[in-house]
């Protein structure tokens, strides 16, 4: 080869190896520690760029970071400018760019509008104005100042006409290093929002100009909320109490080393004397607890798009099906939690497309020997006796508790075998052709019907109780949550959500599962996923028993609790979970 050939080669090889260089797309590392209050590193905390649409979970330090790569960094930077503020009795503001409507108008405290001081459109930049006539009188008066959409209102007090003639009603534009600008921030532009969540603390928000900032320190301030409860007690969650000595006040639990399950049957009647433990109705699908838990999981996890959040939470029972080349692992699924994906509802119902698919559900079960390795019994207002009953003091149910200790002081009627209160059991008011239709389930004379009967529910002792039933009642039998019929669901073993097992109080130690999917809501997408089983099927319920899984004896020895975390919780009969 010619040597000059050569080396031209050399050269051009050589300027494309630097050219593709310079293209390499760069990233920019934005980083930081979570702490809380105290100073001290938070663990396991999400920290999400909202508009890059990447996340990282904070180590055992603290510590985290996020690559971000030039085609993932957002083009359109928000300028963010201060808001108006007033200083004596002159109004200093920012517009920006290129320009905006600005309108100031003068009011009496009562309301009524004296005249507009200004209104005219402006080009950005800072301005200063002095919005009153001359006064002869100190009198106070309210401006409003609206800059294109954003209104701020003030209160000022006349000076007495001190102003000068060319100062009144008059607007001036001010350079950056005047007056305005010296009494308002600089503006500043915004390319990102760093979000921070993790259970048990407030999340926190920090606006960012640039990917490559930091590193940036975000604490987090303890939050508990309501439904936050200290574990379940051990006085309350075992056959037999350990280390307890019947009588003895100085051994464990104080020498009470039994409890009853509310249902005799087929608790032992022997137990008469001794305290009643319910299931909690905080369980409720739709109650209280459960519909907060959802929101909050959705805001930890990230789910929640455009206002709607993609779950609604329950508790199910559940017999595990091992063995089956099913969901479960072990002869035990207390505590287990699964993603419930509805498919196709009762013969008597309205159907898909139609009929809308109830939000998937997040259960975790709570109850063995219910309806089978393939069913999961859905826990909600009237649902369903079920096999027992200590929710009302009904003589036409032969399984009703003979320890005559009930929750409910009032509860909707329903025949033994009925199933609750069901849109599909008033053919007069609800299903008024064959097969039925949607407009027949939303008729008034339906929901009118559903209301009266659900209504019915009443707990003298607690407005919550009352309420969460009614409510659970109601919207199960509603078109967009027709969730009170028996339906085919796929289903997915997930990891239980940190919130809901806040709710019932157990809690599994189960990193490896995967969370729930938000994307998947309905059968087409859950084929589609690929992680689905189907053959799985729904009923209903509401015995008031204390669950199979409020047992600590049917979790622990079974499945890996976390701790203090290992049954679910029971109530006493006021809906009053008992805990340490």
């Amino acid at each position: 080869m010619n040597v000059h050939v050569a080396a031209t080669l050399r050269r051009a090889g050589f300027l494309v190896m630097v050219t593709a260089l310079l293209f390499v797309p760069y990233a920019q590392a934005l980083s930081g520690k979570v702490i809380d209050e105290s100073g001290e590193p938070i663990k396991d905390a999400i920290v999400r760029l909202v508009n890059a649409g990447l996340s990282d979970t904070s180590a055992s330090d603290g510590t985290w970071s996020i690559s971000v790569t030039a085609t993932l960094e957002p083009q359109v930077r928000k300028i963010v400018l201060p808001s108006p503020i007033l200083k004596g009795d002159m109004l200093y503001f920012a517009v920006n760019g290129p320009s905006a409507q600005v309108k100031a108008s003068v009011y009496t405290l009562s309301g009524k509008k004296l005249y507009t001081a200004l209104d005219s459109r402006l080009n950005g930049g800072f301005y200063t104005l002095y919005p009153l006539d001359k006064q002869t009188s100190k009198t106070i008066y309210m401006v409003r100042l609206q800059i294109d959409d954003n209104v701020s209102s003030f209160k000022l007090i006349a000076n007495n006409g001190r102003r000068s003639v060319s100062e009144l009603s008059a607007v001036k534009r001010m350079k950056d290093n005047q007056g305005a600008s010296g009494k308002l921030a600089k503006r500043f532009v915004v390319i990102d929002t760093v979000k921070v969540s993790k259970a048990g603390y407030e999340s926190a928000a920090l606006v960012i100009n640039s990917y490559s900032e930091g590193p940036l320190t975000i604490t987090l301030k303890t939050n508990t909320p309501s439904y936050y409860l200290n574990p379940p007690s051990p006085c309350y969650n075992q056959f037999y109490v350990k280390d307890c000595i019947p009588g003895d006040p100085k051994s464990a639990c104080g020498g009470e080393c039994t409890v009853a399950n509310s249902c005799s049957p087929p608790e032992d009647q022997s137990k008469a004397n001794r305290p009643k433990t319910f299931i909690c109705p905080r369980f409720m699908l739709f109650s209280t607890e459960m519909i907060q838990a959802a929101k909050d999981d959705a805001a930890l996890y990230g789910w929640e798009k455009n206002g709607e959040l993609p779950f609604n939470y329950a508790i199910v029972g559940h017999d595990p099906d091992d063995g089956t080349g099913g969901l479960d692992d072990t002869s035990s699924s207390c505590c287990q939690c699964y993603q419930l994906v509805y498919e196709t509802p009762e013969p008597s119902s309205p159907k898909p497309p139609e009929l809308p698919y109830p939000k998937p559900l997040i259960v975790q079960s709570f109850n063995t020997a219910a309806s089978g390795p393939k069913g999961f019994d859905v826990f909600m207002g009237a649902g369903g006796y079920g096999a027992f009953n200590s929710c009302y003091n009904d003589p036409a149910f032969s399984n009703t508790t003979k320890f005559n200790e009930f929750i409910y002081d009032k509860y909707p009627y329903q025949n033994p075998g009925s199933g609750g209160i069901s849109f599909l059991r008033y053919e007069t008011e609800c299903r008024k052709s064959w097969p039925p239709t949607i407009d027949d389930v939303m008729s008034e004379e339906c929901q009118e019907k559903i209301k009266e009967m659900c209504n019915q529910a009443l707990v003298n002792a607690s407005e919550q109780i009352t309420e969460d039933t009614r409510r659970s009642c109601i919207l199960c039998n509603q078109v967009e949550s027709l969730y009170h019929q028996n339906w085919t669901v796929m289903v997915k073993r997930v990891r239980c959500p940190e919130n809901l097992t806040r709710v019932t109080g157990c809690r599994l130690k189960e990193d490896k599962l995967p969370l729930p999917v938000p994307d998947v809501r309905t059968p087409a997408q859950a084929v589609a996923n690929g992680t689905f089983k189907s053959g799985y099927h729904t009923t209903t319920m509401q015995d008031c028993c204390k669950p199979t899984c409020a047992w600590a004896n049917w979790v622990e020895g079974y499945l890996p609790v976390d701790g203090e975390w290992n049954s679910f919780y029971s109530c006493d009969k006021n809906g009053k979970p008992f805990t340490r």
